[in-house]
């Protein structure tokens, strides 16, 4: 009888992990999901977070499509999240959609647009403090992406990339946007 009773507490406390709490943010379901490599589990969350209007389920959803995960490739759809995230201060999004104007994928290729929106990622994070460790790999990320695209970019090129960075800094850095 012990050993029945132990079998099914165990049962019972294994259901109660596997299971989410009632009420938990789609958002944090869909992390949840990633870190157990269902991406296509993670996809359905966050795109529920994305509706509701988290900025950063719509990065990290970005990502998925953006590189296949959990389904098939859609780099326009995670260009456009990326867009709607970055314009909004998601400083990650920013720097995925520096990305993406880099390597012409999803988007026509365009280094001025590319440089604008790194320098974005940058600048919102030099004018705040960090919030985490992911904010100080995201700051290191925009930075070396930065000094990959300088020499890519001719002067008269650097100086139009340059106006078009402040323009977005202005608009939709973090501290601007928030």
């Amino acid at each position: 009888m012990i050993r029945i009773t132990a079998v099914l507490l165990c049962f019972a406390a294994f259901c109660a992990c596997s299971t989410p709490p009632a009420g938990e943010p789609e958002y944090n379901l869909g992390v949840a999901a990633y870190r157990m490599k269902d991406y296509a589990a993670a996809r359905q969350h966050w795109a529920k977070a994305v509706d509701a209007g988290d900025t950063t389920a719509a990065n990290n959803l970005g990502y998925l499509l953006y590189n296949g995960l959990g389904g098939a490739a859609d780099v326009n759809r995670a260009v456009a999240l990326w867009t709607r995230a970055a314009q909004k201060g998601e400083r990650e999004s920013q720097w995925h959609l520096g990305q993406a104007f880099e390597d012409g994928k999803g988007v026509e290729q365009n280094l001025a647009e590319a440089y604008a929106w790194y320098r974005c990622a940058a600048a919102g994070l030099q004018a705040a403090p960090a919030l985490d460790d992911m904010d100080v790999q995201i700051a290191r990320d925009a930075s070396q992406s930065l000094a990959r695209l300088l020499p890519k970019l001719p002067p008269a090129g650097f100086e139009a990339a340059e106006k078009l960075a402040q323009q977005y800094v202005t608009a939709y850095s973090r501290t601007a946007a928030h």
